[in-house]
């Protein structure tokens, strides 16, 4: 112990610097392990974030998969009857040519069944290609026969409501897509185009091609009670619609259509354009990216 009275030859002012200048230290320098902390949060929101990008991706696809199922049971009704006319004939002219013995007879009725059975055996093939579930899987595909084959479900409904269909399909590459999928878009677009002509009235098909910007053109054109700016703007809201519900073959008003469309259509990297006014009909365009002929 030191002698009693010694003087202290620290000044106080130096110790309170000191004492300051080491407690400022301690608040600005970074905490041991900040940065490990930093990147752990990262990561986790990094997951957190595609976890919420697949949760939202799955949703869209249940959302397809039942606007598909919709759009099969909308359907139902129309191809039942349809595939019903086609046995019919096929019975009638069997018939026919049991009871007629003589060739030209039997020969008239056979090309009927054949021609009856072949329509059966489209209608079918048709709505199988629809209704494959599950399939996302992207193939080369003839959009000619893809619309062929939805104008097949819908032929004696455009005859019922006296919508001339008039087919103006160039020659035009293969584009890759999901066949159900587009071929649900095409019903769609066919089935509100036939709604708009509630008088009857012509539906143009087009396909076209444009070389050198490598896509494909597909025009629904139809000369119905078009549509004004204000149903344009909100034309592919989810859930809008200007049907007050479906119409007599069950068909539309539940206003997830266009919204499905356009989500397929984007998906394959396609773009849709719609052009309408009152009174002059719609006219809905679908850009697809050609498939580039391989280079021999």
């Amino acid at each position: 112990m030191g002698p009693v009275g010694k003087p202290n030859t620290e000044s106080p002012l130096l110790g309170a610097t000191a004492l300051g200048t080491t407690l400022l230290g301690s608040t600005t320098a970074p905490a041991p392990g900040s940065a490990d902390l930093t990147a752990m949060l990262q990561r986790q929101l990094e997951v957190a974030r595609l976890r919420h990008a697949a949760e939202v991706a799955a949703l869209r696809r249940q959302v397809l998969d039942a606007q598909k199922a919709a759009s099969l049971g909308e359907l139902l009704g129309t191809t039942t009857h349809e595939f019903n006319n086609a046995l019919t004939t096929i019975l009638n002219y069997a018939r026919m040519g049991l009871r007629h013995r003589d060739q030209p007879t039997r020969d008239k009725a056979l090309e009927r069944i054949l021609s009856s059975g072949t329509r059966a055996a489209k209608i079918t093939a048709s709505i199988l290609n629809m209704s494959r579930q599950g399939s996302t899987r992207f193939e080369p595909t003839n959009l000619e026969l893809l619309m062929e084959d939805a104008l097949v479900l819908l032929e004696r409904e455009m005859m019922k409501y006296r919508v001339q269909v008039e087919r103006e399909f160039s020659p035009v590459p293969r584009v890759s897509a999901n066949p159900s999928q587009i071929q649900q878009v095409f019903i769609n677009l066919l089935v509100n185009a036939r709604q708009a002509m509630a008088g009857g009235g012509r539906l143009i098909l087009r396909l076209s091609q444009h070389e050198s910007l490598g896509v494909v053109d597909l025009l629904v054109r139809d000369t119905g009670c078009g549509m004004t700016q204000d149903v344009m703007r909100r034309m592919f809201d989810p859930h809008y619609s200007t049907k007050s519900g479906p119409d007599e073959t069950g068909k539309g008003g539940c206003g997830l259509g266009l919204s499905a469309c356009r989500e397929i259509i984007e998906g394959h990297r396609g773009r849709i354009r719609v052009e309408s006014a009152p009174g002059k009909g719609t006219a809905i365009t679908i850009r697809f990216p050609a498939i580039k002929a391989a280079v021999a």
